[in-house]
């Protein structure tokens, strides 16, 4: 039944790919059927404007030109906002000085065709930069760390797999690093920098997901606690041991 709905090209994004390990039921209810989230989280408006934010700063100017930074600020009236400021101060001091170029909100894809399956990879990247030989990627966060390596991350994973690819057709090396932009935040994780053994490791691991996609024809869920209390489908699913109370509208209740 999976292959039924499922492309034969399967579409594996780092927020894709996060979903599936967290829980093959959540896929189904929310990339495979398409249904709308019933219990909706946290609202995303806050890091959605800090990266248009760094994307205006970059596009208009330099990060490290002081009154370019006070001109957006008194664009958006946060002139008085100690910590978009300290935001823009704590990005300024891990940015290039003087990359050859930088590009951001890139969109980059790789395709994967060994038998017996087939996707394609895509990630969006915050930032690019060329440094000397090195393609310097960024992927900014608003939140607080959780790892230690940015190599341990599945979704870090699948964006070095992609931005390795881009990477060895301009000749450059890859460094792929997670900026954190909360000023509570110490220190970045280590940047993963990989070897081919690595981007090898990555491509059977994605095949390996995929594979898995195409044979849980049940899509089962795992059914705990904590993560059901989490999860923006838990009043829809009937594997959930959390409580939860359908949001959707009226109208698409067809009431």
């Amino acid at each position: 039944m999976t292959d039924k709905w499922l492309p034969d090209i399967v579409p594996l994004s780092p927020t894709a790919l996060e979903q599936w390990l967290r829980c093959p039921r959540e896929t189904l209810l929310g990339r495979v059927l398409g249904l709308p989230e019933s219990d909706p989280g946290a609202s995303p408006d806050h890091g959605l404007f800090v990266h248009n934010l760094l994307h205006q700063l970059h596009a208009q100017g330099s990060c490290h030109d002081a009154a370019h930074v006070a001109d957006l600020l008194a664009a958006y009236g946060l002139d008085d906002d100690s910590e978009t400021r300290g935001i823009l101060e704590r990005h300024a001091r891990r940015c290039p000085n003087e990359p050859t170029s930088g590009h951001h909100e890139v969109d980059l894809t790789r395709f994967y065709r060994r038998p017996p399956v087939m996707f394609m990879a895509s990630a969006r990247i915050d930032a690019l930069w060329i440094v000397d030989d090195v393609l310097d990627a960024r992927d900014y966060k608003t939140g607080f760390r959780s790892i230690d390596r940015v190599a341990d991350d599945p979704k870090a994973r699948l964006q070095a797999w992609v931005l390795a690819h881009f990477a060895a057709r301009k000749g450059l090396r890859l460094r792929l690093r997670w900026e954190y932009l909360a000023t509570e935040v110490d220190e970045d994780p280590e940047p993963f920098v990989p070897e081919d053994d690595d981007l090898d490791a990555i491509g059977s691991e994605l095949a390996a997901v995929v594979i898995a996609m195409r044979t849980d024809g049940a899509f089962t869920g795992h059914a705990e606690p904590e993560l059901c209390a989490r999860c923006r489908y838990r009043s829809l699913c009937s594997e959930s041991l959390a409580p939860g109370e359908l949001s959707w509208p009226a109208a698409l209740l067809g009431s």
